[in-house]
């Protein structure tokens, strides 16, 4: 049973687990270990007392040494696969895909058969999700796979596995543990690059300012790593020519983006694995300009509404942060696990923002027209259906500072396979926030501010503080059943403060006109606190984790069954100490939440070629007590939020059945995945909307009734014998029953009816890739997705709708050591109400590159969106509304850019 996998130089194996039935009585035997290409190993063992429960005795490691001989030259001749098993692991031999040059490490995980790369940057393989993203076996920049996948070069990779991998306590125990096994994928170096130095540097400048710039550089010893990375750019694009993905229009960057962001990964090791360090350090900084135009219909009963807003906003933002973790065996029974963590951030946001909302559609309404729409001369018609005109300017500014500090330890137990964990936890994060905002409203044909103000928030202090303590029991029952126990109690304390100042009752009138983010001295401003929109919150939460657990392995001659079940019992107290204005109150609410946190039942043939995974959970929420005081929140007067006093715990119920099978000789993969959601008593915000003034009242709810339900299929395998064709398909019908609270009402009232909306979507994708000679591709690709929307309301607006896609896909290698690679796609939408919505958008994209200096210089030539089909203007229907946005991007430009490649090896090596 393989235990532990490692990679060293070329070679790749693993620590692995065997175990032998024997009598359960005194005696001597001699175990005889042999590999092929190894020497053989003899051990000598003896058999003393056993305790009541000892079911295991653990030996000590028996290690094999190379076995050197002389064979006879052999001419293999055959077609590189693209996967195969090796007992639990996948293997990809990333030399069997044809990627373009200059190709990063995401390039090859897309063409895997069985991976998708969702646009999250979640990875699922057939099915099932990748929790953590491996360099040869080991953390690499944890929490951030991005680094990974877009700054490793493809041609540094030999192999992709993708196993479960069994952490420190399952090695220190000897045992493969349930609780701490993570699905990964583990990348692994060439013999070149997994020891000695490895660089890679890369920089561009394109049409219309484009510019990137890239490094990368790692130094690696067999039990040592550190790696640099560095990228700026203002491309704020993640499309790749020639490159089949999941891109759609939709998908369009948003504004003029500057970023720059670098960092460094360690690891270290101890060669007798007493001791393991390993972190990162990670920087960034941002500089965005986004203009955001939106149109939007709101479909509401009695007669829908229409919004115009016009938006300008630059957004600067930096983080600092890192992360690490310390191993430690302290002796053959007990081990520590240390993970410190921090993190910095500072945000500095200006918005200009401007609206109206009418009770008829309008037409090439500009920023111009809500200007003037009240000064001598303009149109009376428009005014006649306006409801309310809105303006405001905002300055957000501050910082964050975050650290946290978990411990875990394993005690084994002398005498039987039982074991004890030790855990605790401390955070702390402190957050200072400034917040300006100049407003005016307009009602109707009113030409003076219903309501204006220049606003000053302070929020600060802004504390929160949690730590936790806990420990388990482990006990094995026999062989094939363990139960648990664990308690542990954690505190949180969150204190947040938030002042109002009206800035524009200040009594000298230069400083009413001062620009935003201006600040008088404090004795001037402070008389001018909005005591009824300034609060004081302390909450405070005490929480009594009980956890009772089982688990159960069976292993046969055809494979292995394994089941566990948790049970969560958890007594919380939760305090809330509230002021604002003339309210003054302490609530307390003590509740018990039931949870199933982890239950799972699986199955595996032997080979691990096919099985399945049913898992089930079901969790528990208590709402935010803050929701629970009955106050009017009025510091946005346009949206105004009122408390609910008789919230109830919200409980979430999954159901996910995950099929699984592969075909190594057919070089086949499919998986069958059937998920179930169902929400009790959903915390949700339900609004009433004021039609005569355009304001919106919000109030937390309870409301029980949504559920989706979905089932989806992927298939891969190559038609031919010589495995050139290759067929894919990707199938997903899903159901949703959608339940919210939406009123319409005249004056403050809140007032909601319960609206319902069902959801059907079925989407399909095909692909058919062909490989020409050994180094070029061409693909076809069509995808299509189906909409059908209806509500219960009687003025519902019915959407049945599809997008739909397909294109060519090609990467040519060419004479003179170029390469072409170029999709060519057509994007198309129908059904939809509206013209305007129902589309052609035909994108053609290309990279032209050239390689010198024996591989070690590519020249990249790049053209997005060569015909210039794409706008700026993406829309959106849903059961609330129907939203048209446009943004400042840039969907049309092209970069010419040279990355170099630099390796170096010990002259010992």
């Amino acid at each position: 049973m393989a235990n532990n996998h490692w990679t060293r130089d070329e070679q790749d194996g693993y620590n692995s687990i065997f175990k032998f039935e024997v009598p359960r009585e005194k005696g001597c035997y001699i175990l005889r270990a042999s590999y092929l290409g190894y020497k053989t190993a003899y051990v000598n063992v003896s058999i003393g007392d056993l305790k009541k429960r000892e079911y295991e005795k653990e030996l000590p490691p028996i290690t094999l040494r190379p076995d050197s001989k002389m064979l006879q030259e052999v001419n293999v001749v055959g077609s590189k696969v693209k996967f195969y098993h090796k007992g639990d692991t996948v293997v990809y031999n990333a030399d069997a895909f044809i990627l373009a040059e200059g190709s990063m490490l995401d390039a090859l995980v897309r063409q895997m058969p069985g991976v998708e790369i969702k646009k999250d940057g979640r990875i699922y393989h057939n099915g099932k999700f990748v929790e953590n993203l491996l360099l040869n076996g080991k953390d690499f920049f944890k929490g951030n796979q991005e680094v990974m996948l877009e700054n490793l070069p493809s041609y540094t990779v030999k192999q992709v596995k993708i196993y479960d991998k069994y952490g420190k306590k399952s090695e220190f125990l000897g045992q493969k543990r349930e609780d701490d096994k993570t699905y990964v994928m583990d990348v692994n170096l060439k013999k070149d690059y997994s020891i000695g130095v490895l660089a890679n540097l890369e920089g561009g400048a394109g049409t219309e300012d484009r510019y990137l710039g890239r490094l990368f550089a790692m130094r690696y010893t067999d039990h040592s790593r550190l790696t640099f990375y560095g990228n700026v750019n203002n491309l704020n694009d993640n499309r790749k020519p020639g490159r089949d993905t999941d891109w759609t229009p939709v998908d369009m960057p948003r504004g003029d983006s500057k970023e720059k962001m670098g960092g460094f990964d360690y690891a270290v090791s101890d060669r007798n694995q007493k001791f393991d360090l390993n972190g990162n350090v990670q920087v960034s900084h941002s500089n965005q300009n986004l203009i955001t135009n939106t149109d939007r219909v709101n479909f509401l009963p009695n007669g829908n509404t229409y919004d115009y807003e016009r938006q300008q906003e630059k957004i600067k933002n930096f983080h600092l942060a890192t992360s690490n973790q310390l191993y430690f065996v302290l002796s053959n029974k007990v081990n520590l696990i240390l993970q410190p963590k921090f993190s910095y951030d500072k945000f500095d946001n200006h918005s200009d923002y401007l609206s109206g909302t009418f009770s008829s559609m309008q037409y090439d309404v500009s920023r111009e027209t809500f200007d003037k729409i009240y000064s001598v001369g303009a149109e009376s018609l428009l005014r006649q259906s306006l409801i309310n005109r809105y303006k405001k300017e905002g300055l957000d500014k501050g910082h964050q500072l975050s650290g946290s500090l978990d411990a875990a330890s394993t005690i084994k137990l002398k005498g039987s396979d039982d074991y004890i964990n030790l855990i605790g936890k401390i955070s702390s994060d402190s957050r200072k926030k400034d917040f300006f905002n100049k407003y005016a409203i307009h009602y109707g044909q009113e030409q003076e501010a219903a309501s204006s103000g220049n606003q000053y928030f302070k929020n600060h202090p802004d504390r929160n503080l949690f730590y936790q303590l806990g420990a388990s029991y482990n006990f094995r029952l026999n062989q094939a059943v363990e139960l648990s126990m664990s308690y542990g109690f954690g505190h949180r304390d969150k204190k947040r403060c938030s002042s109002l100042y009206q800035l524009d009752l200040l009594d000298d009138q230069d400083e009413k006109n001062m620009a935003i983010g201006w600040l008088p001295s404090v004795a001037e401003y402070e008389h001018t606190m909005d005591k009824s929109n300034s609060y004081m919150s302390k909450n405070t939460e005490d929480t009594h984790n009980i956890f009772p657990g089982i688990t159960w392995n069976k292993s046969t001659k055809q494979g292995s069954w394994s089941a566990q079940a948790q049970l969560g019992i958890q007594p919380t107290q939760q305090r809330l100490n509230y002021q604002r204005g003339s309210v003054d109150t302490i609530l307390v609410r003590n509740t018990t939440l039931l949870s199933f946190p982890f239950t799972r039942l699986s199955y595996w043939v032997k080979d691990y070629t096919k099985g399945f995974q049913l898992l089930f959970k079901a969790t528990p929420k208590a709402p935010d007590l803050v929701n629970m005081v009955n106050i009017s929140d009025a510091t946005d007067p346009m949206n105004v939020k009122v408390g609910n006093n008789s919230l109830k715990n919200e409980m979430v119920y999954d159901v996910n059945l995950l099929l699984s099978s592969t075909n190594t000789a057919k070089q086949r993969s499919q998986s069958l995945r059937l998920s179930y959601t169902y929400r009790a008593n959903a915390l949700a915000m339900g609004y009433s909307y004021d039609a005569s003034t355009g304001i919106r009242t919000y109030r937390a709810e309870n409301v029980s009734g949504n559920w989706n339900a979905a089932i989806s299929y992927n298939y891969e395998q190559p038609l031919d014998k010589t495995k050139k064709l290759t067929f894919g398909s990707w199938t997903r019908a899903e159901y949703v029953n959608s339940v919210d609270l939406i009123g319409k009402a005249e004056g403050a009232n809140y007032q909601v009816t319960r609206n319902s909306v069902q959801t059907k979507l079925l989407d399909e994708t095909l692909k058919l890739d062909y490989k020409i000679g050994s180094s070029s591709l061409v693909g076809i690709k069509a995808s299509a997705a189906w909409r059908n929307i209806d509500g219960e309301a009687m003025d519902f607006n019915h959407i049945n709708a599809i997008d739909f896609n397909y294109g060519i896909t090609t990467s040519l290698n060419l004479p003179w050591h170029f390469q072409l690679g170029t999709d060519l796609t057509m994007y198309s939408r129908r059904g939809y109400e509206g013209s305007s919505m129902n589309t052609n958008d035909l994108l053609w994209n290309a990279r032209l590159s050239y390689t010198t200096f024996k591989g070690k210089l590519t020249w990249m030539l790049d053209g997005f969106d060569i015909l210039g089909n794409l706008n700026n203007i993406t829309r959106m229907v849903n059961a609330q509304g129907r939203t048209e946005t446009f943004v400042n991007a840039l969907p049309r430009y092209a970069i010419l850019h040279m990355a170099y490649h630099f390796s170096m090896k010990p002259k010992t090596h």
